[in-house]
């Protein structure tokens, strides 16, 4: 079972890790010719702060990937404490919903206690050094950070009743790349994040740097919609960054940078 159990942890390390160098290398290329909207303008993030995300991101992911091989291996060895529904599409995609909008919940409430005069420089204050975040940002985290966050996978595996493992698996596979897109500073969130849709924008985290006191939640506005956290200027911003990339693909011209 040990065995099992390290290679489920190092399986999802090469897999978080891949998906971290891959698509930052992609956005990295990507945004040289992009005409999607630069959110923070003529702000960049020093080459010395990025080299220092990529090496702290790389130590976090083999936190995380401690935190996403424990849940699949309870899950696989059926350690839940109530018993998984029957493996089938809508179970799947039912449980796997539910996690999401639970993932968005525990997210939120960790967000706004790091954030609190207590713990904000020791816990939290690292992450926020990047102000104009690149997509080497994302998981550039402290160890209580990563410890506070990324339990969640743990504590879902033991409570929820997921039909199988590869629900965990997908899941952070979504919230890694998610993550990340939201960390990449130009809006990628396209259509289906145009206010007043319920997902969260590239624009909403990218304020949560700039500004630091509000948009606390990580893929809907749920949480910061219903305590009044999010940005009084969020809706209309991001409907700016989204249209100025329409309009800069339509008539063939580059945003300026």
């Amino acid at each position: 079972m040990l065995f099992s159990f390290l290679c489920w942890w190092l399986g999802c390390y090469a897999l978080l890790i891949s998906i971290y160098f891959g698509l930052g290398w992609y956005i990295s290329r990507d945004i040289k010719t992009t005409r999607l909207a630069k959110i923070q303008v003529n702000k960049s993030l020093s080459p010395e702060l990025v080299r220092r995300d990529i090496k702290q991101s790389s130590k976090s992911l083999f936190l995380i990937a401690f935190f996403v091989g424990t849940a699949i291996w309870l899950n696989r060895h059926g350690f839940a404490l109530v018993e998984a529904w029957e493996p089938s599409f809508f179970s799947f995609v039912f449980w796997l919903l539910v996690s999401m909008f639970l993932y968005d919940t525990w997210f939120y409430w960790v967000h706004r206690l790091i954030h609190t005069k207590w713990l904000y420089k020791k816990v939290h204050l690292w992450h926020h050094r990047s102000k104009t975040p690149v997509i080497w940002s994302n998981n550039s985290d402290t160890l209580v950070d990563g410890v506070l966050t990324q339990s969640y996978w743990v504590v879902a595996a033991l409570i929820l009743p997921m039909p199988t493992a590869l629900l965990i698996l997908v899941h952070k596979i979504y919230d890694q790349i998610t993550g990340m897109l939201g960390h990449a500073g130009y809006e990628y969130g396209g259509i289906l994040t145009m206010p007043p849709s319920p997902f969260a924008a590239v624009t909403f985290h990218d304020q949560h740097h700039e500004y630091f006191n509000c948009n606390y939640a990580t893929q809907f506005l749920f949480w910061d919609k219903l305590m009044g956290t999010l940005h009084k200027n969020y809706s209309e911003t991001t409907a700016h960054n989204l249209r100025s990339a329409k309009c800069t693909a339509d008539n063939g011209i580059k945003n300026p940078r």
